[in-house]
Formats: structure tokens, C-alpha cells, sequence
């Protein structure tokens, strides 16, 4: 039996095992997928260890450690270095090997979008690299990030605003929250300094069908949550891991009707 798990903190209620698990049975494969929440980077180490000694073949990692992996793998996929942190890690011809699958569950994610001219971005953590990645490099239109932390981000070549304090043109644009749930955030004050027509909107929370970002949106605006970027970075891990295209065996409609039915209130 292979052995997989999604390392993070506080991660308990992530929709992850439930995803790889119907794509195990879906395809047959003989494997497990578990949550390890650890408490602190100092604890990285000991799944590296997990991972050299084969008791895990393989992980996927999320907040807030995409970051504290990478000076213990042996390879970055050119990708991943360029976006500058890794959600996902296997073994390879001895060592360890990261990658990142969050820019491709974005870019799916946006297939449903269309006729937006620009990107706002609200928010500072790990994933913005992976998001201004794909839109460099497909999409090519102006980025504002939005954020109350802006250290770091000045290398994105993004416009950066402090949250606290902007206003700013805007044409047409998407809009994608990254901030958890939990956190208070006047969504009226921060729509209203941008000048320009929200065209689309996302917010990368999944555990809630609609958020209170999503809520402030009218019917005129197309909007989703993170459920299909969850999905399909997932898929895209299963296919680095194994080192076959099996996602494309997955019926993707029904893998999401069956996380609707288990997590959401209809």
C-alpha cells in the first residue's frame, strides 16, 4: 500500500483525504491518504525522515509550511523554484523532489471565468506566488495585490497596496480572496476603493459554499470558492506521484457532486 498525507497546521477539517480517496477507489489503487498536523516548522524534519525511510511515499503540504520544505529536498521542479514554494514532494531515484500544483488548480479553476482585464488579489500568504505565476505566464494582464504584509511580495512585479490605506483603477477585474475565513474584514470598504467593474470574483476558502467575501457580490458577478482549485491541484499531485496521467480517468462532475453532498448545506 502507498502512504500519502497533507501536512499543515490546523488542517484537520481539510477536504484532501476525501479527494484522493475517491480518486483511489475511482482507479483502483491501493492507498491511503491522512492528515499530520504538526505545530511547527521544527517538526518538518521528522516527515523528511518519513519520507527517506518509505514510510510515506509521498506528500502534499499547505500552511504554513510550503516554504520550511524546500532546503530539505534534493530537486525543485523549475517551476515550483520559480514560483518559490512547493505544496507537493515525492521520491525519486533516491531523493526528495518538490513541486508545486497550485498554479495549475488555479488556471482550472478560472476555465469557468471569462472577459476579466485584470487581477486584484487580496491577501499575503504562500499561495500569491503560485496565482501570479499562472497569470504572468498565461495570461499576461496587470495584478494589485492587496495585503496588510507587502515584505516579500516586491519581487511579483505586481502593483502592491496596504490594505489599510488605497485606492486604485482597476478594469474589469477578478478578484481573489486569500484570507482565511476567520478574519474580520470590512469587504465594503475594500471593494469600494477599487475603481472599476468586478467582473468575477473567488475566494480560495472552500470549507463554506458561500463566504461573506462571496456574500457581498451581487448575481452580476460570477463567483466560486476554492473547491476547484482544491480539486485540481490534487489531481495534478496524483499525477506526479504516480507518474502517469490517472487524472484523466477521474470523472471530475461526479468527485465534486460527492464533496458537495458530504460537506455542503444545500
Amino acid at each position: 500500500m502507498k502512504r500519502f498525507a497533507l501536512i499543515g497546521k490546523d488542517v484537520q477539517g481539510s477536504f484532501s483525504p476525501a479527494i484522493h480517496s475517491y480518486c483511489f477507489s475511482a482507479l483502483g489503487l491501493d492507498a491511503e491518504y491522512r492528515i499530520i498536523d504538526i505545530k511547527s516548522k521544527s517538526k518538518v524534519s521528522d516527515i523528511v525522515e518519513q519520507l527517506k525511510e518509505g514510510e510515506l511515499d509521498a506528500i502534499n503540504v499547505t500552511a504554513p509550511y510550503k516554504k520550511d520544505f524546500i532546503p530539505h529536498l534534493d530537486q525543485i521542479n523549475p517551476r515550483a523554484e520559480s514560483i518559490g514554494s512547493i505544496n507537493c514532494i515525492h521520491g525519486c531515484d533516491g531523493g526528495l523532489v518538490g513541486n508545486n500544483t497550485d498554479w495549475f488548480g488555479f488556471g482550472k479553476a478560472l476555465e469557468s471565468f471569462s472577459d476579466f482585464e485584470s487581477v486584484v488579489i487580496i491577501g499575503s500568504g504562500a499561495v500569491v506566488s503560485a496565482l501570479t505565476y499562472y497569470i504572468d505566464t498565461r495570461l499576461g494582464c496587470p495584478i494589485h495585490i492587496i495585503a496588510r504584509n507587502l515584505d516579500g511580495l516586491k519581487e511579483l512585479g505586481s502593483y502592491l497596496h496596504d490594505i489599510n490605506n488605497f485606492n486604485f483603477k482597476a478594469s474589469n477585474y477578478l478578484i481573489v480572496n486569500i484570507i482565511p475565513n476567520k478574519a474580520k474584514i470590512n469587504w465594503t470598504s475594500i471593494i469600494k476603493s477599487i475603481d472599476g467593474d468586478v467582473k468575477c470574483a473567488m475566494d480560495l476558502n472552500y470549507h463554506l459554499k458561500v463566504t461573506e467575501f462571496l456574500n457581498y457580490f451581487n448575481s452580476s458577478v460570477d463567483a466560486k470558492n476554492g473547491l476547484d482549485m482544491l480539486i485540481y491541484q490534487a489531481l495534478m499531485s496524483l499525477d506526479i506521484w504516480y507518474d502517469k496521467s490517472l487524472s484523466l480517468s477521474i470523472d471530475v462532475g461526479n468527485l465534486k457532486r460527492k464533496l458537495i453532498g458530504k460537506y455542503y448545506d444545500e
